[in-house]
């Protein structure tokens, strides 16, 4: 059999690597579309949405709210399509897709087809994410000279197959009008995002190591699709859509995510140089130092990225046995049976999609908004919190405990995400004495009088905090050469600020310690895979109830602004969506108490 393999060609000297992959525990939601001059109409904005309560362009809110100017047109709706390698998902849903109550569904009736759990995840969104697309558009507006580079690297891990099938026929990349607004066989192709035949054609080549990260997977030749079972069917498949099942156990290990969840960058610098290589997201490399990893020497809590992201149990924890496919009829039941739920914290991207008919794809609104519960559930089993309140004097402290659950840093990730505590301190009439981490209605940080506290840099990490103005939020700042804090991807030297709970059992002088490195909590002996901060309430009073939640945000409202400085269409469009579905964090865990 030919073990040829596609990887993607050689970048020229100074060139980048994939500097927009998102990744797909998260890979995003929605899409955004060609560009409306390419369609001949859409220059005209449309009257700006009403604002959230909280806030308007005229009194405080955010500078995206009701921007004019063009905006990037919807993009064509899904067809079947396929190319000489790939095919889109429709081929796959004749068998892999339930088409009534009992085929592929657990006890319970719930659906756990292949096809059916895949298509309202962010990896079918991968290409049609709006914030992805804005930041796509962004990079290309600032770097004109770079745009095939900019175009290669970023539809590598959003577009896996076009990327791979394009460069195959031209040495090209997926342009962006191709992406956003095209309706060719490879258009259809690149618009499905992570899907079916190019997962299941990865090959197990180099898998693990550096050159695999970064969109570096190899594909196949062969039309062979990698599965984890003993003696598969071979018959069916090869007559239906003329690909080969085939055995591999690769498709089991983590290191086959981390060919797009490990997204190394360097910047370019003037003179045709390039910066040092930024660890733009390493979920993958955070694992692999943590009691996590499966790979030698295995962890004490050895778990893969598949067993917690794409569980062989079901909702109710039961394990999954059941025939893979609808026909033959008399398909034996296999174990194990991967939910392909492609499970994450971004359930805010899922809602944007719903409410905008999934801008083309195949899921439903019921479809998106059943899969952004799943998505909100599995971020509750993210972190521990304890909360404990006592008095020193007049003075209420309470003392939060947060721990890490997950098997790589807490949030992670691309970092545009971050991760908060907000704590509030009321009297028995429920008036607020103390406000630390409220957010107002477009997810900017507030005190408890409304006014904003969003620094202009970002917050240091706190031991202590007595002022409700400060608010301890972990997260990972991307900064240039200068110190600045940036948002484009292509700008980024290192993290200013990464304070992000390790994960359980890290090992800080691990193989690939560089890529991980924290920043800024060398002042903090509390700080690691588990924090405590301390609140001091002045004058609190006996009996004050404590609230506390733990918070999580897909794209902090900083990364919204920088986008709005020179909007592109695609920004623009992405502001129509987000001012009807506003970045408000989402909930990971709650405690109570109250101040003796």
């Amino acid at each position: 059999m030919s073990r040829i393999s596609l990887r993607p060609r050689a970048l020229a000297s100074g060139s980048l690597r994939n500097a927009c992959a998102r990744g797909a525990t998260l890979a995003l939601a929605a899409v955004l579309a060609a560009a409306a001059a390419c369609r001949g109409g859409g220059s005209d904005a449309p009257p700006p949405a009403d604002a959230p309560d909280g806030g308007d362009a005229a009194t405080g809110g955010p500078r995206w709210l009701g921007v004019e100017g063009e905006r990037l047109a919807p993009p064509p709706p899904h067809q079947q399509a396929k190319t000489a390698h790939f095919t889109t998902h429709d081929a796959c849903a004749q068998c892999h897709l339930s088409k009534d109550t009992t085929t592929l569904r657990d006890p319970k009736g719930r659906d756990i087809s292949p096809v059916g759990r895949w298509k309202p995840t962010m990896m079918a969104l991968a290409a049609r994410d709006p914030y992805y697309v804005a930041a796509f558009a962004d990079e290309l507006e600032a770097r004109p000279g770079l745009r095939s580079t900019v175009e290669r690297t970023c539809a590598r891990c959003h577009a896996p197959e076009a990327s791979v099938e394009i460069d195959l026929e031209s040495g090209r990349a997926p342009s962006f009008a191709l992406m956003t607004a095209e309706v060719s066989p490879n258009a259809h192709i690149a618009r499905e995002g992570v899907a079916c035949t190019g997962c299941h054609q990865i090959t197990s080549e180099g898998l693990g190591t550096f050159p695999s990260f970064t969109g570096g997977f190899a594909i196949g030749t062969s039309r062979l699709v990698y599965g984890p079972h003993d003696a598969p069917l071979t018959d069916p498949m090869r007559l239906i859509v003329d690909f080969t099942p085939f055995k591999s156990v690769h498709v089991l290990e983590s290191s086959l995510c981390a060919t797009c969840h490990t997204v190394v960058t360097r910047a370019p610098l003037p003179g045709g140089k390039q910066g040092p290589e930024f660890p733009e997201q390493v979920p993958y490399l955070e694992w692999k130092a943590s009691a996590f990893r499966a790979e030698a020497p295995v962890g004490a809590k050895a778990t893969t990225c598949q067993q917690c992201h794409m569980p062989s149990v079901d909702e109710d924890g039961q394990e999954i046995r059941s025939p893979l496919a609808t026909t033959p009829p008399d398909l034996k039941a296999r174990s194990p049976h991967a939910r392909h739920a492609f499970l994450g914290a971004n359930a805010y991207m899922l809602g944007v999609a719903a409410a905008n008919d999934a801008w083309g794809a195949t899921a439903t609104p019921e479809e998106l908004g059943a899969q952004a519960a799943l998505q909100r559930a599995f971020l509750r089993s993210s972190a521990e919190l304890r909360v404990n309140a006592s008095r020193e004097g007049d003075a209420g402290v309470v003392r939060v405990k947060i721990t890490n659950a997950t098997g790589h840093k807490l949030p992670t990730g691309y970092p545009s995400r971050r991760m908060w505590v907000h704590v509030k301190v009321a009297r028995a009439d429920g008036a607020a004495l103390f406000e630390s981490g409220r957010s107002d209605a477009f997810g900017r940080l507030v005190d408890r009088t409304g006014a904003l506290v969003e620094p202009a840099t970002f917050f240091p990490h706190f031991d202590v905090i007595d002022d409700d103005a400060k608010v301890q939020v972990y997260e990972a700042v991307p900064v240039n050469a200068d110190g600045k804090v940036v948002h484009r991807p292509l700008d980024a030297i290192t993290f200013g600020k990464d304070n992000r709970l390790l994960p359980q059992g890290f090992d800080k002088r691990h193989e690939w310690a560089a890529y991980t490195t924290p920043k800024g909590v060398d002042d903090d002996p509390s700080w690691g895979s588990e924090d405590e901060i301390t609140y001091r309430v002045a004058r609190a009073e006996p009996g004050a109830r404590v609230e506390v939640r733990l918070v999580f945000q897909t794209i902090r409202p900083s990364d919204f602004e920088a986008l709005a400085q020179k909007p592109t269409p695609a920004a623009r469009r992405l502001f129509d969506m987000v001012s009807r579905t506003p970045p408000t964090p989402e909930v990971i865990a709650e405690a109570t108490a109250t101040i003796p």
